[in-house]
């Protein structure tokens, strides 16, 4: 029996495991069609059920003894009420007729059918996590040992075997909790330093790896134009130097809130590039679309002040400065040399102002970079 459990046990953990994997957006595959996951996660706990069943403990020869209960229970955890309805209406029609049809095998496959609809409905109104998933999982122990007390002549012998089933149960059901908690736990980590490696620490906005890695896929396509704006904060030392740089970065955050409202109906692509610098790629966008979103951007920075947790209110203003792809630059260390000097110019010019590279004397001739 022991060995026969293991095995059980071994098909149960491997089966869950290479399930739960492709379903989490963490990592590097994953099953596309977000809609149909809970459907198949149901069909592939259904596909565990049906193995365990065929490799389960038979106690006689119309009554054996298996993981498929917890196989059930876990589906929900990932795949909501579809998940536990679709895998226990099909391991419970399998296990009427995986022996032949009697008394005890209806019993036992409607009693697999009736927990999967009972934690289905649960799941749907209560909701199922790693945290609460025990308590269906304690119903349907439950359920089953009173199911297998009833088909088994009362004996030691049978007291024996459901204790044994039971230990066994929560064995199985338990350990591949704390693996697939220890697993959501790694995802966790790895999708945080991930994101932490893309994004600024303080405004939460694209860092400058990440400008770099999205500048490079939109210039692959020479056809599709878009513009870049760079900004700078006008005066922000004065800002650090009187006020302290935990006030400077409560200002950096807010800008970056304000940046990510001002373009986002653009489609805006925003980073932090470092110290008060900020970028802003807008996709197929021409000269004039980005004259506007980066005047609506200077707008939005200067109309109102700057509120800070001391209660100061600081009136910010920024300059930007505008190119085009491709017709400033082909490539992106071009196109990000052409915004720099718009700013500059925009800065040496009056500061809080937008101008595009065209519309100086310091723009690099077509013919210098093609």
């Amino acid at each position: 029996m022991f060995l026969e459990m293991a095995i059980n046990f071994c098909v149960l953990f491997t089966f869950s495991v290479l399930s739960y994997w492709p379903f989490q957006n963490r990592v590097r595959f994953h099953i596309p069609f977000p809609t149909l996951h809970p459907l198949l996660i149901g069909l592939i706990s259904a596909i565990t059920g049906l193995v365990l069943m065929h490799t389960a403990v038979r106690i006689t020869d119309s009554i054996i003894v298996d993981a498929r209960m917890v196989v059930i229970v876990l589906s929900g955890i990932f795949g909501g009420p579809i998940a536990p309805l679709v895998s226990g209406l099909i391991i419970g029609g399998a296990r009427i007729f995986i022996t032949e049809v009697t008394f005890d095998s209806i019993i036992a496959g409607t009693g697999t059918i009736v927990g999967g609809l009972v934690i289905s409905y649960f799941t749907k109104r209560k909701g199922m996590s790693f945290r609460n998933s025990r308590f269906y999982f304690y119903y349907y122990i439950a359920q089953t040992s009173f199911i297998l007390a009833f088909l088994m002549d009362f004996s030691w012998k049978a007291a024996a075997q459901i204790v044994y089933f039971i230990i066994f149960s929560f064995l199985s059901f338990f350990t591949v909790l704390f693996i697939f908690r220890e697993l959501d736990i790694h995802f966790k980590k790895v999708n945080m330093a991930e994101r932490l490696a893309e994004t600024d620490f303080l405004t939460g906005l694209y860092n400058n790896r990440m400008f770099q890695k999205v500048t490079e896929q939109i210039t692959s396509d020479a056809n599709v134009p878009f513009c870049l704006l760079l900004l700078d904060i006008d005066h922000f030392k004065k800002v650090n130097d009187s006020y302290g740089h935990p006030i400077g970065d409560e200002v950096l955050r807010e800008l970056a809130s304000r940046l990510r409202r001002a373009s986002h109906s653009y489609n805006g692509i925003v980073s932090r590039n470092g110290g008060e610098e900020f970028s802003v790629i807008l996709p197929n966008a021409e000269k004039e679309m980005g004259m506007e979103v980066a005047e609506t951007v200077r707008s939005a920075v200067e109309s109102t002040s700057f509120k800070t947790t001391n209660r100061l209110e600081l009136n910010i203003t920024v300059s930007v400065g505008v190119s085009t792809f491709p017709n400033n630059g082909d490539k992106i260390q071009k196109l990000f040399n052409q915004s720099d000097i718009a700013l500059y110019y925009a800065k040496n010019t009056g500061r809080n102002k937008v101008v595009h590279i065209e519309d100086t004397d310091k723009a690099t001739p077509k013919s210098a970079y093609n």
